[in-house]
């Protein structure tokens, strides 16, 4: 704001102040070309009042003009025939023998002496204008008319100077009235700047009023839709996170819960039989059958425990065999849906970190398809071309009231495709949802 309105009014300053200089050039330009046709004109003029005279040609030339003809040279009507400023020269043989000026009333003070230099040098003043008379008492008598310097230049200094000060006058004036003006309808940009730095110190619950001029509303109202935006993104994040503590906590209960329950009762009932056996001195095959049935118990359950951390197919098999293992559990907990797999592209390309989040989003998608419609088919598609896409479908109804508060399952998917530089969107396709994501290679 500090910088903008100067500058503005600088502009607007130096552009009146061209404007003078071009009307001030103008003004020559018109002064000059004025001179040159008077100087014309009045050498036509003189040149045909001579020859239409013979009695002021025999004066003269030293005859004797009859009365009323004119008694000499300074009885010529100038008045009629030579404009202001002229001067006449009448002679033969380019000798002048008689001038006369036009009447011009001259400033108290003349112009200045740059304006006079500047007069000479772009020829202000017309060249002399000649022009033949020929009577019978003369064949080489001449008309010359020319510009008188002083006259001329004294003439272009009044026009320019009234010009300058009055084109000066207006240009200052406009540059400070443009300046009042430009400072009223920017005095809103204060405001938004104000909401700027409050949305740059994260203060996101200001917003703009609205205001009168129609581009400076739009720019409020787009900061609100910011500062809105903004707030929401602040307010999804501070829940996810709260969430992802949850669910942590969560996990970790749960984890310590199985470890508890199944890996203490095992390893009780392992400690029981294997002190029942040392303390009979012998062992039985029931027994032996008994300690392998509490082992396998501890693996399934090591398993399962592991398998909720991280699957172990994706790091053994990759990411096709992974998610085979993921489509065909589904297949034998729900025996009347049918789950389809579709993949396509070089899917042991893609990185290890990138694999776990596909695995994942699946995963999520899937459990979210079942438990929040009642579909027949359920399909899943990965391609890995020039960018990965991951579609999950379903046909159990569109579901419009669906929104990322339901639970962190949705919130989590778009936090981490964000985090990978993609796109997620959930969205009715036909008689179902299809969840959409697209991630870069």
């Amino acid at each position: 704001m500090r910088g903008l309105l100067p500058q503005l009014v600088m502009r607007v300053l130096a552009a009146g102040l061209v404007s003078v200089v071009l009307g001030a050039a103008w003004v020559l330009w018109v002064t000059a070309d004025a001179a040159r046709e008077d100087a014309r004109i009045t050498a036509e003029r003189v040149a045909d009042a001579i020859a239409a005279r013979p009695d002021f040609m025999g004066l003269a030339f030293g005859g004797v003009a009859p009365v009323p003809a004119f008694r000499d040279w300074q009885d010529f009507p100038r008045w009629t025939l030579i404009a202001p400023g002229i001067c006449v020269e009448f002679g033969a043989d380019e000798r002048p023998d008689h001038r006369r000026c036009g009447s011009y009333v001259a400033a108290d003070t003349g112009p200045p002496h740059w304006f006079a230099l500047i007069a000479d040098r772009i020829g202000l003043v017309p060249a002399p204008v000649t022009r033949p008379v020929r009577t019978r008492y003369a064949t080489n008598a001449h008309v010359t008319a020319f510009a008188d310097p002083k006259v001329i230049v004294a003439g272009a200094w009044d026009r320019t100077s009234d010009l300058m000060r009055m084109a000066l006058g207006m240009a200052l004036g406009g540059a400070l009235l443009t300046g009042l003006l430009m400072a009223r309808l920017l005095s809103p940009f204060q405001a938004i700047l104000r909401g700027i730095g409050r949305l740059q110190s994260g203060d996101f619950s200001a917003r703009q009023p609205r205001q009168k001029v129609a581009e400076f509303d739009r720019l409020s109202l787009a900061l609100n839709d910011t500062a809105k935006a903004l707030q929401e993104a602040q307010d999804a994040r501070t829940e996810l996170t709260r969430r992802l503590f949850t669910v942590q906590e969560s996990e970790r209960r749960a984890l310590a819960r199985e470890l508890h329950d199944e890996f203490g009762q095992c390893l009780t009932a392992a400690r029981a039989l294997a002190t029942a056996v040392a303390q009979s001195g012998e062992t039985t095959a029931q027994d032996g059958a008994r300690i392998a049935e509490i082992s396998g118990q501890m693996m399934k359950s090591l398993r399962g425990e592991l398998s909720r951390l991280r699957p172990p197919d994706l790091d053994e098999l990759g990411l096709d065999a992974a998610l085979q293992r993921l489509v065909a559990g589904w297949r034998g907990r729900l025996p009347k849906v049918r789950f389809g797999l579709e993949l396509s592209g070089d899917l042991d390309a893609i990185t290890d970190d990138l694999a776990l989040s596909l695995y994942r989003i699946s995963q999520e998608c899937l459990t979210n398809a079942i438990r929040h419609g009642s579909p027949e088919n359920v399909t899943v598609r990965l391609e890995a071309l020039e960018r990965i896409a991951l579609t999950v479908s379903d046909d159990g109804g569109v579901r419009e009231d669906l929104s990322e508060s339901d639970g962190h399952g949705l919130l989590g998917i778009r936090e981490r495709v964000n985090a990978l530089g993609g796109s997620f969107t959930l969205a009715p396709f036909q008689d179902g949802m299809r969840a959409s994501v697209q991630l870069p290679r």
